[in-house]
């Protein structure tokens, strides 16, 4: 069995996933948000980005295409992937309360950016409470 191509696949999408993220932390920053996390990883599931703005807390999930093929990165976020996302800002919560670092849980959102590259110039599109 040929692991090579699989594990090629997988470092280029990692670099591209890494290079949207990166991108979106830019156009959050300019929004107004701070970021306090990315990659963040539980057996449940893993967040993107982590970020306050104001006193809200949000989930935001990144999903960058270099191709139609796959269609629109928004609508990309199937419910299996929310539900994942779910379960691992409640740990995130969870643990933060534990932590102190909340004395009461803020309002919290899940927010969804798109990145397009197939124009060549990055199109980005974000859905506050995306998930509602």
């Amino acid at each position: 069995m040929d692991r090579g191509g699989t594990q090629d696949k997988s470092r280029k999408n990692n670099g591209l996933g890494d290079f949207g993220e990166d991108l979106a932390v830019r156009h959050l920053e300019d929004m107004g948000f701070r970021i306090i996390g990315r990659n963040v990883r539980y057996r449940v599931g893993e967040i993107d980005i982590v970020a306050m703005r104001g006193d809200e807390l949000h989930f935001v999930e990144v999903k960058t295409r270099i191709s139609d093929a796959c269609g629109d990165p928004i609508e990309s976020v199937t419910r299996t992937k929310m539900q994942r996302i779910r379960r691992a800002a409640e740990m995130y919560i969870l643990k933060a309360r534990n932590n102190i670092k909340y004395k009461d849980i803020p309002p919290c959102y899940f927010d969804v950016i798109g990145i397009d590259l197939t124009q060549g110039v990055p199109q980005i599109e974000c859905l506050i409470d995306a998930f509602e």
